[in-house]
C-alpha cells in the first residue's frame, strides 16, 4: 500500500473519529430534538412516496382514460381472396369468400387483440387502484369500467396529491427547526467549551501560543463548523430517505416497464460518477486546514498591530505594519483560493454525470417505446432523488471542510497545562510567618537556559522588599512563582511551612494582591473593574479602594 492511499485512509478514519465525538460529547445531550426531526424525516419520505404514487395514477389516467369501450367492439371480419386455377373463370358480378379454418389468419387479427387485452388489463388495475384509494380516503365514490375520466374525479385526484405535498411541507419545516436547532446549540456549546478550556490553561500555554491564533480558534474555527452544521444536518437525514424512497419507486416502475436490465446497467455507471466528487471532497479538508491556519495568522497580526497602536504611531511604522499585514492577507487568499476551486468543481461534476444518466435513461426509454406518463413519473422520481445525491455530494465536500476547524478545536480541548492541584489540598485561610525560596530553579521552556538557578530567600511577614536587577535578571519571573502562575522546575516554595503546590489554589489567591506593570482596564464600568478580584463588594468599599488608590478625582 502506498504511502498516499495510507495517508488518505488514516485523513478519513480521522474525519469519522472527529464526527463521532461531536455528536458523542455535544449532540447526545439533544437526542428527543434529534428524533423529533428523525422521524419528521420519516414522514417526509412517506409523504413524497405517497405523492409518487398518486402522480403516477393520475398520469397514467390522463393518459389513457378510463372508459373501456373502444376494447369492446367486436374483431372486423378479414376477407381473404381465392386462388383461382387456370381451368376457373370467375363470374361476372361475384365474390368469393371463404371462411378460414381455426387458426387461419391469426397473425392478423392476434396482434390488435393482444393490445387490447393490454389496454383492459391496465384500466382494470388503475381502476381498482383509484377505487381502493377513495376508500382510504373515506370518499363515498366509485368508479366502474363504465365510466370516463370527469372532472370531480381530476380535482379529488389534484387534491389528494396536493394534501401528500402539504404533509411533505411541514415534515421538511419539523425536520430543518429541531435539527438546525441542535447544529446551532452544539456550536453554541463548543465555543463556551473551548473559553472555558482556554481559562483554564497555565500562563505558559498563552507564553507558547499566539493570542491571536487562539482567538481565531474561538471565532472563525467555530463559525465553519456552526455553517456546515446547522446546514447539513437537515439534509444528512432526509436525503437518504429521499433516496430511498424515489429508489424504491424508479425499480418497482422499471420492473413494470420491463427496464430491469438497463436500469441496472445505469446503476453499474453510477460509481464512475461519484468517484471525482469523492476525491475533490477529500482534497477539501486539506485545503480548509490551510485557511484557517493563514486567518489565524491574519488575526493575530491585526491584534498585534491594534494593541501596540501607541507603539506603533511613536514611531511612524503604519506604512510597515500595513506591509506586514498585506503580506499574510495575500497569503491566506492564495489557500482561501485552492479551496474554492476544489468546492466550486463538485457541483458542474454532479450534474454533467446526472444529465448524462438522465440521457441514457431517456435514449432505452424512447428505444422500448415507454408510454409518457411512465417517463413523466420516473423522470420526477429521479430528479426527487437527484437532488439529495447532489446535497449528499455537498454535505461531503462541506464536512471535510469544518472537520479541518473541528481537529484544531479539539487540539485545544485536548490540552491541559494546568496547573496540578493535589487530592487533599491544604486550605489556608490566613498568612501568619514568613515566605521561603528553597533552591529554586526554572526556565520557561525546557532545555532552556535558566532564569532562575539555586535561589534561596526568606522573607518574614510584615517586611518590605524590594527586588532590584537588570532587565531580564528574573525580577517578575519571582513575583509570578510567588503568585504561582508558575511551578519551579526544581526547588519549592513555602509560606508559613507548606508548599504552595500542597495549597488550595483558590483559598491561596485569595490571600495575594497583585499590582501589576502593566496597566489593563475590562470592557466595563470603573466600579466593577475595581470589584474584579472581590465580585461581592459593595459601593462603598469600591469607594475606599479607588481612595486608597488616589483614583477618587477621575
Amino acid at each position: 500500500m502506498s504511502k498516499r492511499v495510507r495517508k488518505a485512509k488514516a485523513s478519513e478514519a480521522g474525519t469519522v473519529a472527529i464526527y463521532c465525538r461531536l455528536m458523542k460529547e455535544f449532540a447526545s445531550p439533544y437526542w428527543f430534538k434529534i428524533l423529533l426531526g428523525a422521524f419528521a424525516g420519516l414522514i417526509i419520505g412517506g409523504a413524497m412516496g405517497a405523492a409518487l404514487r398518486v402522480m403516477d395514477l393520475g398520469l397514467n389516467a390522463f393518459e389513457t382514460g378510463i372508459k373501456s369501450g373502444a376494447a369492446e367492439k367486436p374483431a372486423p371480419i378479414i376477407q381473404v381472396p381465392l386462388k383461382k386455377h387456370h381451368s376457373e373463370k370467375e363470374a361476372p358480378g361475384t365474390n368469393q369468400n371463404v371462411h378460414l379454418p381455426d387458426g387461419a389468419g391469426l397473425s392478423t387479427v392476434a396482434e390488435p387483440e393482444k393490445e387490447t387485452s393490454s389496454i383492459t388489463r391496465k384500466q382494470e388495475r388503475m381502476l381498482e387502484r383509484i377505487n381502493t384509494l377513495f376508500d382510504r380516503f373515506g370518499i363515498d365514490l366509485t368508479i366502474d369500467q363504465e365510466q370516463a375520466l370527469t372532472l370531480p374525479v381530476v380535482v379529488l385526484l389534484i387534491s389528494i396529491l396536493f394534501l401528500f405535498f402539504i404533509v411533505q411541507s411541514l415534515g421538511e419545516l419539523a425536520n430543518r427547526y429541531y435539527l438546525r436547532w441542535v447544529g446551532s446549540r452544539v456550536v453554541t456549546d463548543i465555543r463556551a467549551r473551548l473559553f472555558d478550556t482556554m481559562q483554564h490553561q497555565s500562563l505558559a500555554f498563552f507564553s507558547r501560543n499566539d493570542v491571536g491564533h487562539l482567538i481565531s480558534r474561538c471565532t472563525n474555527d467555530t463559525n465553519a463548523i456552526e455553517r456546515v452544521i446547522s446546514n447539513s444536518i437537515p439534509e444528512l437525514f432526509t436525503a437518504p430517505i429521499f433516496i430511498i424512497v424515489a429508489g424504491q419507486f424508479i425499480i418497482s416502475k422499471t420492473k413494470e416497464a420491463e427496464l430491469q436490465t438497463q436500469a441496472l446497467l445505469m446503476i453499474l455507471f453510477l460509481p464512475f460518477c461519484i468517484i471525482p466528487i469523492y476525491l475533490l471532497s477529500r482534497y477539501l479538508k486539506n485545503f480548509e486546514r490551510k485557511v484557517l491556519e493563514r486567518i489565524s495568522t491574519v488575526t493575530s497580526r491585526m491584534l498585534e498591530s491594534f494593541s501596540g497602536i501607541r507603539v506603533v504611531k511613536s514611531f511612524n511604522q503604519e506604512k510597515y505594519e500595513y506591509s506586514r499585514f498585506r503580506e499574510v492577507n495575500n497569503q491566506y487568499f492564495k489557500s482561501l483560493r485552492k479551496a474554492i476551486l476544489a468546492d466550486v468543481l463538485v457541483h458542474p461534476t454532479m450534474q454533467l454525470s446526472a444529465i448524462a444518466l438522465a440521457s441514457i435513461f431517456v435514449i432505452i426509454c424512447y428505444r422500448y417505446q415507454v408510454s409518457f406518463a411512465t417517463l413523466a413519473v420516473i423522470g420526477f422520481a429521479a430528479q426527487q432523488a437527484y437532488k439529495p445525491i447532489k446535497d449528499l455530494a455537498k454535505i461531503n465536500a462541506t464536512l471535510q471542510k469544518s472537520a479541518a476547524a473541528a481537529e484544531r478545536i479539539f487540539q485545544i480541548l485536548d490540552t491541559d497545562t494546568a496547573l496540578p492541584v493535589p487530592d487533599n489540598p491544604v486550605h489556608l485561610k490566613d498568612f501568619q510567618s514568613e515566605i521561603v525560596f528553597e533552591q529554586v530553579t526554572f526556565s520557561y521552556n525546557p532545555g532552556d537556559q535558566p532564569v532562575l538557578f539555586d535561589l534561596n530567600l526568606r522573607i518574614p511577614k510584615g517586611s518590605l522588599v524590594a527586588v532590584v536587577g537588570q532587565t531580564g535578571s528574573g525580577k517578575s519571573t519571582m513575583a509570578n512563582l510567588l503568585a504561582r502562575f508558575y511551578d519551579p522546575c526544581q526547588g519549592r516554595i513555602l509560606i508559613d511551612g507548606h508548599d504552595l503546590r500542597d495549597l488550595d489554589l483558590q483559598d491561596f489567591r485569595n490571600l495575594v494582591g497583585i499590582v501589576s506593570q502593566d496597566t489593563f482596564l475590562f470592557n466595563d464600568t470603573i466600579a466593577d473593574n475595581i470589584r474584579y478580584g472581590k465580585r461581592e463588594a459593595t459601593m462603598e468599599e469600591v469607594e475606599a479602594a479607588a481612595a486608597q488608590a488616589n483614583a477618587t478625582e477621575f
